[in-house]
């Protein structure tokens, strides 16, 4: 996943941030059945509240949805962050993104592996060896 569900950025623009994280920090990672009419008393609605679940029950009734964990998205936010603007200062990204300075150093590094082109790294482990 590179970046957070289509599904949760239109909930965002929708409802706002704050029920959104709300609802995410309670469910993220759990798989959730989405029920159609009856939306009373069910996990959804106990998790999202009536609003959230309302919306997502418009556009998934009958269908189980993978909710993002919220390290999930802190990774894949951060990951966003520094293709957009590689050269942020790493303290500033860590503060953003409630990581620590290490852990941006990591991405940073994870993000130049995976772009690194395949000639390039097959020259390195041979040099390596």
């Amino acid at each position: 996943m590179e970046h957070e569900p289509t599904w949760v950025d239109e909930l965002r623009a929708d409802i706002g941030d704050a029920p959104v994280d709300r609802f995410l920090a309670r469910a993220g990672g759990m798989r959730v059945y989405v029920p159609g009419a009856r939306l009373a008393g069910s996990l959804l609605v106990t998790l999202a509240g009536r609003d959230i679940a309302r919306w997502i029950s418009d556009r998934y009734a009958g269908e189980y949805l993978d909710v993002p964990s919220a390290r999930a998205q802190a990774r894949d936010g951060l990951k966003q962050a520094l293709r957009e603007a590689p050269d942020t200062p790493v303290n500033e990204l860590a503060n953003r993104f409630g990581v620590s300075a290490r852990r941006v150093l990591q991405v940073k590094a994870e993000l130049a592996a995976e772009e690194e082109p395949p000639l390039l790294a097959a020259m390195r482990k041979a040099s390596s060896e």
